[in-house]
C-alpha cells in the first residue's frame, strides 16, 4: 500500500490523460519532458486510475482484418538461441539488408510469395 500523496505534476498528467490527450500532446501543453509523462502514465495504468493501453492493430487501414499485438524484433531476438541471432545476423548483412526488421520482411514477403504461387 503507498504511503506517500502523489505530486501535484503526476495528478495533473493524469487528469490531461483522462480528458483524452496523448503523451505527446500532454508534453507539448505542459512543457515537461517525454519520460516524466510516459512514466506517470505507466504507474497511473499500473495503479488501476487509468485505462490500459488500448491493444494496437496492426494497422488502422481498413484494408487490414486482422488485429494483434505488434510485439518487437527484441522479443524475436530474445526467444531465438545465440546460434540462431548469430545466422540471423550474418544472413541479414549477406542479403543487405538494412537492419532484422527489414530482413524479416523480406522473410515473409518470400514464403508469402511461396505460399500463393
Amino acid at each position: 500500500m503507498r504511503d506517500y500523496e502523489r505530486s501535484s505534476d503526476t495528478l495533473e498528467i493524469w487528469d490531461m490523460s483522462k480528458n483524452g490527450l496523448s503523451a505527446k500532446q500532454i508534453v507539448t501543453e505542459s512543457g515537461w519532458k517525454f519520460g516524466k509523462v510516459n512514466s506517470a502514465l505507466r504507474r497511473g495504468r499500473d495503479a488501476k486510475i487509468l485505462e490500459p493501453r488500448k491493444v494496437k492493430p496492426i494497422s488502422s487501414g481498413s484494408h487490414h482484418k486482422n488485429y494483434m499485438k505488434l510485439g518487437s524484433i527484441s522479443s524475436i531476438c530474445d526467444s531465438l538461441t545465440d546460434e540462431q541471432v548469430d545466422w540471423l545476423a550474418t544472413q541479414t548483412r549477406v542479403l543487405g539488408c538494412e537492419n532484422l526488421a527489414e530482413f524479416i520482411l523480406e522473410l515473409v514477403r518470400d514464403a508469402h510469395a511461396i505460399d500463393n504461387s
